[in-house]
């Protein structure tokens, strides 16, 4: 009676623990990738700057995505990578990498995600117009050092407009 007993604690230990390791976990999420070739899709996300200074790109990257909203996740100087996420439902990663002798490429790739499911996207315009374009200014501003900062000239002393009497 003790070795039946003994025999069904173990098989319900050995159950418990197969059960177990079949179980999945609801933090698994289904990856959409883009139905574009990887070369399309580098040709999107992919900008060359006309610089070598990596690590001003890599500030104008972070200054850009804080300015467009999004919250700075990680930061590895080291090799040239920013994540940001938006509004809870838009990851966004960027690389930033020398590319020849004279210029630095910023490769971006956006994934959106929601409860379950993370999709690539691959929408040219949303690259250009809402990465690409604010980082092209950033680029510019910094390369020129316009920050708002400069000295300007003092303005002129507001007129004496009271009337004097003799």
């Amino acid at each position: 009676m003790m070795n039946a007993t003994f025999a069904r604690a173990a098989l319900l230990g050995v159950l418990a623990v197969t059960l177990a390791a079949c179980q999945t976990s609801n933090k698994t999420s289904n990856l959409v990738l883009s139905t574009k070739s990887p070369v399309e899709l580098r040709a999107i996300q992919a900008r060359a700057f006309d610089t070598t200074d990596r690590t001003r790109t890599l500030r104008a990257v972070v200054a850009t995505l804080q300015d467009l909203g999004y919250g700075i996740e990680k930061i590895e100087p080291s090799v040239g990578t920013v994540s940001a996420v938006k509004l809870a439902s838009l990851r966004m990663t960027a690389t930033v990498y020398p590319r020849g002798q004279t210029q630095t490429a910023v490769r971006a790739n956006a994934l959106l995600f929601g409860p379950g499911i993370e999709t690539q996207v691959d929408d040219p315009l949303f690259y250009q117009q809402l990465f690409f374009e604010p980082l092209s200014k950033a680029m510019f501003l910094s390369a020129l050092q316009v920050d708002g900062s400069e000295d300007k000239e003092p303005a002129p002393a507001p007129a004496d407009t009271s009337v004097k009497k003799p």
